[in-house]
């Protein structure tokens, strides 16, 4: 069995102070042969340039990975800190190797989990060294923000495409600087679209930037053309990123250490001179096309049933793509390929029209809602869907009745003697002005309700032949809970599972023809 010593520093200044990895692995040797470990049983794990707020490093994923396989009894590290600066990810690291067995020694505070005042000690001297953590980066960062609005440049993991880093500034690559140019003619000239420029470039030869692409992608295509750096302008402070924890798991993926969270105001960002390779033409070229393509209405690029839309086979989401060709907008559901560990889909689905798709289900839909008797979600809708004639019209019929009664009572009563002509004549006149009145009100709502029944069936008429993406997806959010599509074979066949009005569920199958 191994005794793993592992050592770390995030900066030159800390290797000045006395902090350095020589000095971290002589204390951690001589303290591991104080253990009992002889020399060709310790391992070292050395992290030169790790920074104590992330738990993605390399060292110390290897080092966790060898205690996983059973290959370490013991690890020594000089100072806590040394281990994680962030008093979670601390607790994550002695947590597993304290399931594996693992004995953790600190150097500095020796005998650290032996007794109550040790392990409080321990936490103390953690959450102490994650102030000095937050310290360090609000330092850092006010430093950044005062470089940067003197006019220098921050350097980021790869330069962009076209410039290369240079004592706080951005110098102008001549070749790189040129394909830049062709990519903005190419696309704001002579209309290519972004994956026709991808392959003219992997036609050409054109390498990356990194050089690790094999080939050039239409994302990257779009970054470019996106960018204003390349009209002269650096843009910095724009997104707000916060740590991404990284998976510690066995076969976990190393990835980035920080994710974007948020892009601030622009009133926060800081904007930087740098040399324009794009002149303001060719930039105003580019401008004009995007603003072209924005016109022709985003909505149409979008689809109610993305997110929702599975396979009914193999229960993998269907991709919504739309695409710009010679012929106008084109826009389908496809199946993407399986991701990297994922099992491959026996079935060969073909790729569906995404209105043919969606135009089924809506009316499916529609027709559901109605049937069940509930409103839409609208001011109109609600007025029309109400019981108010009904009522109405039960209070007219008995208002009549007891206008009826009326006359007929005072008819009796001076056919008895107990009223004079005139007043039963008054009496019956009054009563009948109500009957008539009463009748004619009847006529009106017998009329305003066919009203009603056309305007309702011409309104559900025009909800099924409605496109607005916005209330397409409020209905399937409120209704909805899968859409399954089945286009493996000669036909496609559509399943659309959901609720009304707390029901259990509903489903129903529509045949679309290919």
């Amino acid at each position: 069995m191994w005794t793993a010593v592992y050592t770390r520093v995030s900066t030159e200044h800390q290797a000045q102070a006395g902090h350095g990895l020589d000095v971290q692995r002589d204390a951690c040797v001589q303290y591991a042969l104080s253990l009992g470990a002889s020399p060709d049983q310790i391992r070292l794990y050395e992290e030169a340039g790790g920074s104590g707020e992330d738990m993605d490093r390399p060292e110390l994923m290897r080092l966790l990975d060898d205690v996983r396989r059973g290959l370490v009894d013991r690890v020594v590290v000089k100072h806590p800190d040394r281990l994680s600066r962030n008093v979670a990810d601390k607790a994550i690291v002695v947590r597993e190797l304290s399931a594996c067995g693992v004995k953790l020694h600190f150097v500095d505070v020796p005998n650290w989990d032996e007794s109550d005042e040790a392990v409080l000690l321990f936490h103390v001297i953690s959450s102490i060294a994650e102030y000095e953590l937050r310290q360090i980066r609000r330092r850092t960062l006010a430093g950044k923000l005062r470089a940067v609005r003197d006019g220098k440049v921050m350097p980021s993991g790869v330069d962009p495409y076209g410039y290369r880093y240079e004592a706080g500034q951005y110098a102008v690559v001549p070749e790189e600087a040129e394909i830049v140019r062709l990519i903005y003619r190419w696309y704001g000239m002579d209309g290519l679209s972004l994956r026709q420029i991808a392959d003219r470039l992997d036609n050409m030869g054109v390498p990356t930037k990194t050089r690790q692409a094999a080939r050039w992608h239409h994302s990257t295509v779009a970054r470019i053309l996106g960018n204003p750096l390349y009209q002269g302008t650096w843009l910095y402070n724009r997104r707000r990123t916060q740590k991404k924890h990284a998976r510690t798991g066995a076969g976990a993926r190393r990835g980035r250490g920080r994710q974007v969270v948020a892009v601030r105001d622009p009133s926060d960002w800081i904007a930087v001179q740098v040399p324009a390779i794009v002149d303001p033409a060719l930039a105003r070229a580019v401008e004009k096309r995007k603003r072209r393509g924005e016109r022709r209405g985003s909505a149409s690029r979008h689809s109610f049933l993305s997110g929702r839309l599975v396979c009914a086979r193999c229960q993998r989401l269907w991709r919504h793509e739309a695409c710009q060709t010679s012929g106008g907008l084109v826009r389908r559901f496809r199946r993407p390929p399986a991701e990297r560990g994922e099992r491959a889909c026996p079935f060969r689905c073909a790729r569906v029209p995404a209105e043919q798709v969606e135009r089924a289900v809506w009316r499916e839909l529609v027709r559901r809602v109605r049937d069940a008797g509930i409103a839409p979600v609208s001011s109109a809708v609600r007025e029309g869907a109400g019981g108010w004639l009904t009522d109405d019209q039960a209070s007219i019929r008995q208002a009549i009745r007891a206008a009826l009664n009326k006359r007929h009572r005072a008819q009796d009563l001076y056919v008895s003697g107990h009223l004079d002509r005139a007043e039963a004549l008054n009496k019956v006149a009054e009563a009948t002005r109500r009957v008539r009145e009463g009748w004619m009100e009847a006529c009106r709502l017998c009329h305003a309700r066919r009203q009603q029944e056309v305007a309702q069936a011409a309104m559900w008429e025009a909800l099924e032949s409605s496109a607005d993406v916005e209330l397409q997806r409020l209905w399937l959010d409120t209704f909805v809970s899968r859409v399954e599509m089945d286009a493996a074979g000669d036909e496609i066949r559509l399943a659309v599972v959901g609720w009304l009005g707390g029901a259990t569920g509903w489903s129903v199958d529509d045949t679309l023809a290919t």
